[in-house]
């Protein structure tokens, strides 16, 4: 694997909220430019898990380590990424969870807010610690108002990765947002309405914009905490590099294309397409070729059944345009012409391409199992006249529009399945993706 699966950093990052007249309202700063995809993107305040923010337990109220980890289900080190939380916020967005020595939230406005402030790019820098201003002023942090809402992983290929966990807090009393000109240049407060609308012209990266949708349901803070109080298993979230006709684009597990694109391409280079392509022909795996056509946008798929030698399954309908791809894609000779289904056009279409090319058209009606050559291998399917196709090498599943039980694919090794239409999926989908 390339240097792209390095060990994502841990980060934290604030979703700040308040009540406004049209309703919850959120914080989004600006990136400054600096090169890379988030420079000119407009986030939520957040940063790097520091070490020194360990510095930080005892001057914490509310959640020790255990009680932090536990919340955010990791052995240790949960405190860490709330203290950072706390910090970035303060740091970027000039808000601070944290009460002073009479026990009450900290007020900015004053004389003494602003000796606390003016010390925002000198934590930025590192001159000065969170802990060394906590001590200072004898400050508690309140990691108690911040809750966790999100986990999200940066894909692979990207040249800086993150391990983010995101809270939400609500703008504390006496204090309002104030970007640092530095990492951020410009704020704005919006209702999730107003953030996702069309007309925003403002750039969201993803997993901001899936933050937003998951928040869009509340109407207020109260709402919100009452939401954000309740136990939940919190989902992490891996996207992954993809092309589609406008250009490079990251995918989230819930799209069709996401298992796909991560099998042929586990490195995150972004070269996988995730949408379906007609007339150019895929590669799922060696000796799997995907080709779709154009007038049906159903998949026909070259399959080599011995070492130089293949078998088309599915050719589909009489169809000189997508047969002379077939022809011209196969890498070797055609043995073998399959179908998965019964269906009449489909059997006419399979007899023209056998007579052109000289290939074997199997006789799914009288099938029992039957090896196609030494790498692939015929089973009657469930519905009459119906076949499935299995390369054992690599547990692909060639199944036209059959649904097939778990215990048959399991039984029969199956890893994966390819369809007449959409993408190649897994049988049985892990329930969390490596990181």
């Amino acid at each position: 694997m390339s240097g792209d699966k390095r060990q994502p950093r841990l980060a934290a990052t604030v979703v700040l909220t308040r009540d406004a007249p049209g309703g919850l309202e959120l914080l989004l700063l600006r990136r400054a430019e600096k090169g890379d995809h988030n420079s000119g993107a407009w986030v939520f305040p957040g940063g790097l898990v520091d070490s020194a923010d360990r510095q930080c337990h005892a001057l914490c109220s509310g959640l020790d380590d255990a009680a932090a980890s536990q919340r955010l289900g990791v052995e240790s080190g949960g405190l860490d990424m709330l203290i950072a939380a706390v910090r970035e916020c303060f740091e970027e967005a000039g808000v601070l969870c944290a009460t002073g020595p009479d026990g009450r939230i900290v007020d900015l406005q004053g004389a003494r807010g602003a000796e606390l402030s003016a010390q925002r790019g000198a934590l930025a820098t590192g001159d000065c610690s969170l802990a060394d201003l906590c001590r200072a002023h004898a400050l508690r942090l309140c990691v108690d108002r911040l809750h966790y809402i999100a986990h999200w992983l940066t894909p692979f290929g990207r040249a800086k990765r993150f391990d983010t966990r995101f809270f939400v807090a609500v703008l504390p009393e006496g204090q309002v947002s104030a970007h640092d000109a530095v990492e951020t240049v410009e704020q704005v407060w919006l209702t999730p309405a107003q953030a996702l609308a069309p007309q925003n012209a403002r750039r969201l990266m993803t997993p901001t914009r899936a933050v937003i949708e998951q928040l869009a349901a509340f109407a207020d803070t109260a709402s919100l905490l009452t939401w954000a109080h309740a136990p939940r298993q919190v989902q992490r979230v891996l996207p992954r590099l993809a092309t589609r006709t406008d250009g490079p684009c990251p995918i989230l597990p819930s799209d069709p294309a996401w298992h796909e694109v991560g099998r042929l391409d586990p490195d995150g280079s972004g070269q996988a397409w995730c949408e379906v392509r007609t007339g150019e022909p895929v590669a799922l795996a060696p000796g799997v070729l995907r080709l779709t056509a154009a007038t049906t946008g159903a998949h026909s798929y070259l399959v080599e059944c011995d070492p130089g030698a293949w078998a088309v399954i599915d050719p589909g309908p009489p169809d000189a345009v997508h047969h002379d791809a077939l022809v011209a894609t196969a890498p070797g000779p055609l043995r073998w012409i399959c179908l998965t289904d019964g269906n009449a056009v489909h059997a006419q279409g399979a007899a023209v391409l056998a007579a052109r090319t000289g290939a074997q058209l199997l006789d799914a009606h009288r099938l029992s199992a039957t090896a196609l050559g030494t790498l692939l291998r015929a089973w009657p399917g469930p519905a009459p006249g119906s076949t499935c196709y299995l390369r054992a090498e690599d547990g692909m599943l060639f199944n036209g529009a059959q649904d097939l039980p778990g215990e048959w694919l399991a039984a029969h090794g199956v890893e994966w399945r390819a369809a007449h239409s959409g993408f190649l999926t897994p049988a049985f989908p892990a329930a969390e993706p490596p990181s």
